[in-house]
């Protein structure tokens, strides 16, 4: 005979049961459903986490150009600079 599985009225743990030996196999815990307010909270903060995120990559975008602008003008105004070897990695 197959085993079966049964919620443990105690423990609210999943049984299951060995028909034919008649005795507990294995026994494991049940998934928690979470609850509708643990959800929201939990979506709550995730969409804050994601806005910060996004600002953070704004502002280092900002300083990204604000420093290739820099970079542009000093190079615009150094007229003895020659060109750059090839090897130069520009990142």
């Amino acid at each position: 005979m197959p085993n079966i599985e049964i919620i443990c009225p105690c423990c609210d743990n999943i049984l299951e049961i060995d028909t034919s030996a008649k005795e507990v196999v294995s026994h494991r815990e049940r998934k928690k459903k979470e609850s509708l307010e643990a959800f929201l909270e939990h979506e709550k903060n995730k969409s804050a986490e994601l806005d910060k995120k996004l600002a953070e990559a704004r502002e280092k975008e900002k300083n990204r150009s604000e420093f290739l602008k820099k970079k542009f003008e000093e190079a615009k105004n150094n007229k003895d600079l020659k060109d750059p070897s090839p090897n130069i990695i520009w990142d």
